[in-house]
């Protein structure tokens, strides 16, 4: 007799091929991307992740540019066991980029379950949103990197769908374990963590006084939480001084913010300019959900789930925002034109969010889409020149605002903003790509091919970032001299001369992945030196004749290094 399978089952086994499909060639993608890429490029953020991550596999340890404040041993515990598998250090860096791309590619499934289950998006305008969303570049380009921000997007994706998930029945124990258990994880990858537990502590407590979750359950969320907290500091005891800090607890500069005009001035900036940096790789999608979230709250018209999930997502936003504003107001110079790294892990969420509403206007809307649409035209208009303003005074007063590539990669490249940043063509971009999108999804027929468009500006603006950026990153940060073929290797005890470039330092810091590279004193170097590893350029080289050493092999133009064996 043979077997009748309903419309319904066809279209679920054919959207979970297409998610299962998507995600691999999402990995596929991001290993494209960072295929040029095979020894760090993020300076030196990145090398710490990476020396914590081998001290824990066993190796040696290595400097870290965190402070006591800010330990989190989350992600190079991820990805530790690159450093047993990996034969060398390109190797391994290859596998913790493998890892990255399938964590971060867990974004398309992620995004889809919350297009479904919160927003009511039908079975394939969600597919195309969740596409959208899991290839915007915010949450794509960290993941080519070895850094804790490749896979902060997708569990902020996954904390909110769980968030959902338990708001509709508030009595699930698994889902609020769920929620507890996301919240630990975001709490031990990184400080940005750390503040979105201070926004679930303050949800909680509104929750349990407006009777939303049983004490009972609320509790219960909070046992994974505590466990993470204390296997990261498990983790930190254990290392010990393996990993020595190079940074220091924030203090007096962050204490001064509010009590210093150009600390306060810091901050003001840096935090306006990230949710105008928001607002712009959204194309203003972001300022449409926050209207849409903010108007939720006041006068709810959704349920309950909803409503406080979306006031969460919008609360952590925020608070992360002004929490990186508040560290870089405490550092020391006159703060980035453009830094936003902290912020980016939320951009997939707001965008899935913004595009829900413009296709789903009836379910999410109380008023016409175009009323709304007011406010993130407004952030666009008024950020753009906050941002230029800022820009010009800075010139004017002979300040130096920081400026490159791991500020805003995304909005670099779109703005084609390589050697500064630009406001106008950011804001008037932003503004083209929303009267694009509200246009193609007032008819229903458009809606699947306006998100395809988006889709489609993803992929073009990672090509070009590929080809602008990351791919000078890595010929600029990649071997000069191949150490293996010179026969050093484990059992050699090598160190770095004095006058290192950046390039060679870095580069060779981590090609000698069997010990924790230090720089010879001043004069002859120690006894139990084999190898000295020594800069070479005209009138700065390092002389290893003078010592008894032999020059293997000289690099004098990529790296200006050179290879000195002990004779």
């Amino acid at each position: 007799m043979p077997i009748s399978i309903s419309s319904a089952a066809r279209g679920r086994v054919a959207v979970a091929a297409v998610l299962v499909l998507g995600w691999l060639a999402g990995v596929l993608w991001r290993l494209w991307l960072g295929q040029p890429l095979t020894h760090p490029i993020a300076h030196t953020d990145e090398d710490s992740y990476l020396n914590v991550a081998r001290a824990l596999a066993g190796g040696p340890g290595g400097f870290s540019s965190e402070t006591p404040l800010f330990r989190r041993a989350g992600y190079p515990l991820l990805i530790a066991p690159a450093y047993l598998l990996g034969s060398d250090f390109a190797a391994t860096y290859k596998i913790i980029q493998i890892v990255n791309a399938a964590v971060s590619a867990l974004s398309l499934p992620l995004a889809y379950l919350l297009a479904r289950r919160m927003f009511g998006l039908g079975r394939w305008a969600g597919l195309a949103a969740a596409f959208a969303a899991a290839t915007v570049p915010a949450g794509v380009f960290w993941s080519l990197v070895g850094m804790t921000d490749a896979i902060m997007a997708p569990l902020l994706l996954g904390w909110f769908l769980a968030m959902h998930w338990w708001l509709r029945d508030a009595g699930r124990k698994r889902a609020a374990v769920t929620v507890g258990l996301l919240t630990g994880i975001l709490y031990a990858v990184h400080i940005r963590g750390t503040i979105l537990l201070a926004v679930y502590l303050g949800f909680l407590a509104l929750a349990l006084w407006r009777r939303r979750v049983p004490v009972r359950l609320a509790g219960l969320s909070l046992v994974p939480v505590a466990l993470s907290a204390a296997l990261n500091q498990a983790i930190i005891l254990w290392l010990g001084d393996k990993v020595h800090l190079r940074g220091d607890i924030v203090g007096a500069g962050t204490l001064e913010v509010f009590t210093d005009a150009d600390r306060l001035r810091v901050f003001a900036g840096s935090f306006g300019t990230n949710v105008w940096y928001m607002c712009v790789v959204t194309a203003g999608l972001a300022g449409l959900a926050w209207t849409v979230s903010a108007v939720e709250m006041l006068r709810p018209a959704r349920d309950a789930a909803f409503r406080w999930t979306a006031g969460l997502a919008l609360a952590g936003t925020f608070a992360v925002t002004a929490g990186a504003a508040l560290i870089l107001a405490g550092l020391p110079g006159d703060g980035d034109a453009l830094y936003s790294r902290y912020v980016q892990a939320f951009v997939p969420f707001w965008l899935l969010f913004g595009v829900a509403a413009l296709i789903n206007e009836a379910a999410l809307l109380r008023k016409p889409v175009l009323r709304y649409t007011v406010v993130p035209v407004l952030l666009l208009v008024a950020g753009g020149l906050f941002v230029a303003y800022r820009l010009r005074y800075a010139a004017e007063h002979g300040q130096r605002l920081g400026y490159g590539t791991f500020g805003g990669p995304d909005l670099i490249t779109v703005t084609a903003g390589w050697a500064r940043l630009r406001p106008y063509a950011g804001t008037v971009i932003a503004l083209a790509g929303l009267a694009v999108l509200v246009l193609l999804t007032r008819l229903r027929a458009l809606v699947i091919p306006a998100l395809a468009l988006i889709v489609a500006a993803n992929a073009v603006t990672m090509s070009v970032m590929r080809d602008r950026l990351v791919e000078p990153l890595g010929e600029r940060f990649s071997t000069p001299i191949d150490l293996a073929a010179l026969g050093v290797g484990p059992g050699d005890r090598v160190a770095l001369g004095g006058g290192m470039t950046r390039e060679g330092y870095f580069v060779m810091y981590h090609e000698v992945y069997w010990q924790d590279l230090a720089h010879v004193p001043a004069g002859e170097p120690p006894a139990d030196v084999d190898v000295v590893i020594g800069r070479y350029a005209p009138g700065v080289t390092w002389d290893g004749a003078a010592y008894g050493f032999v020059l293997l092999q000289a690099s004098p133009k990529k790296g200006q290094i050179a290879v000195w064996r002990r004779q």
